[in-house]
């Protein structure tokens, strides 16, 4: 029996626009990033905002133009700051670790009964040179990327009440409170996590140069400044620094390089039994997979800043879904 099938000019259409959408989505997918980075800058940035606008100057409180510019610049002279007195040793640094990384591993003795010497290890050691290299090249190239973003940031910010108003009455009524209450835990949980990180990124990076450069360790500055950058990176980050600073550590001493990885072992301590409860409180809260995951997807789709930006974007996307799905970290 023939059965005949009919589909209305409605459901075509539908059809038609959604693919359009999806096209749409897929060629504005680099603008539809920057405008994600730039929102996420911008919840980053509201508390010390409001923190500047409870302000009283002249006998006036501080008007959210001007509190945005204050905010912006203090932020603007942290990022020169850092280009100028904390880039330039970093990567000096790395460029001698990079020379010097195929006279290091080299020099690495193996077992025998490992079958593995480790000058094969050395074009594959090639290889993540030259991607080291390459990232950096990449990020001073997209430098206009980054002041683009911080363009949409601050324009963003002046008008930000007026964006959240519109976006809460694109709802309906009965759920505007809970959108706005979302909205304002979003902005606490993200400017808490962003001032925490940055503390525990100051104090690691800090702690991992001093016991370095008690121990004798070539490259203290790079690997101390490597480790407090990497601390953005949840749980994959510190591994790393402590992988890179263990392997310079054992080429001068084994002692040296137990010393090494007792001294990272020792900072991962402190950090997570004292430092993140008493810092980040239960910010983010999230397990390892999560994470792992989530650094996964940002820096396939948006490089490294996809990468630092996953943890607090994920934090976003938990607190929608845990308001109005009632689910849970």
């Amino acid at each position: 029996m023939d059965k005949q099938i009919v589909i209305s000019i409605k459901t075509i259409i539908l059809t038609l626009l959604i693919l359009l959408g999806v096209y749409v989505v897929y060629r504005l997918g680099f603008i539809i990033g920057i405008l994600l980075i730039s929102t996420l800058v911008v919840i980053s940035m509201e508390q010390p905002i409001k923190h500047f606008m409870k302000m009283i100057l002249f006998n006036k409180r501080v008007s959210r133009g001007l509190a945005v510019l204050i905010s912006y610049s203090l932020f603007i002279l942290a990022i020169l700051l850092t280009l100028t007195f904390v880039l330039p040793p970093l990567v000096i640094e790395l460029q001698k670790m990079i020379v010097g990384l195929p006279a290091i591993i080299s020099s690495i003795e193996t077992p025998s009964e490992w079958g593995v010497s480790m000058v094969d290890v050395l074009p594959e050691t090639s290889k993540i040179s030259a991607g080291v290299l390459t990232a950096t090249l990449s990020i001073f190239s997209n430098f206009a990327i980054l002041i683009s973003v911080l363009v949409i940031s601050i324009y963003m910010s002046l008008d930000w009440e007026n964006i959240k108003i519109g976006f809460i009455s694109l709802f309906p009524k009965k759920i505007e409170d809970t959108v706005e209450e979302t909205i304002i835990e979003i902005e606490k949980n993200v400017g808490s996590w962003i001032k925490g990180q940055l503390i525990l990124m100051l104090v690691v990076g800090v702690a991992s140069f001093i016991g370095l450069a008690i121990l004798g360790v070539k490259y203290s500055v790079g690997l101390g400044l490597l480790s407090g950058i990497f601390e953005a990176i949840p749980n994959v980050g510190p591994v790393l620094s402590a992988v890179v600073a263990g392997l310079i550590g054992f080429t001068d001493s084994p002692i040296k390089g137990i010393g090494v990885v007792a001294l990272f072992v020792v900072i991962q301590q402190l950090e997570n039994n004292f430092l993140v409860p008493k810092i980040m409180g239960k910010i983010s809260g999230f397990r390892p997979l999560v994470i792992l995951l989530a650094l996964l997807v940002g820096a396939n789709f948006f490089g490294i800043l996809g990468a630092i930006c996953a943890v607090p974007m994920t934090m976003i996307i938990s607190t929608i879904l845990k308001k109005f799905l009632g689910y849970k970290e």
